[in-house]
């Protein structure tokens, strides 16, 4: 049985708020992923859904919802704290859309 232990942390900046997200993995897994040589939900089991889809996309698990749900399926009284997906952070600018 493989042990996985969690030996690198990787950080991801969803591309829609700037949120960064740290993210710790087996270092012969990342590889793997990063070669191409596993598909994220092969190279990570261990890792949650929105865990692997920050590896792929970098979009965190609230703009994911924000941007992806359906208008019926949204909440008009729900907070976003933790997460501002209509500012918009450019992160080939370093900086966000409005301050850019």
């Amino acid at each position: 049985m493989k042990v996985n232990y969690k030996e690198i942390t990787i950080v991801t900046v969803c591309p829609i708020c700037g949120h960064a997200n740290e993210i710790a993995v087996n270092e012969a897994d990342y590889w793997n992923w990063k070669d191409g040589t596993a598909y994220a939900q092969d190279a990570f089991p261990y890792l949650s859904a929105e865990e692997r889809e920050m590896f792929i996309s970098g979009i965190c698990p609230a703009c994911w919802d924000g941007i992806f749900s359906n208008e019926e399926d949204k909440n008009p009284d729900e907070d976003y704290d933790n997460c501002d997906y209509e500012i918009g952070y450019d992160p080939y600018m370093g900086c966000f859309t409005d301050d850019c």
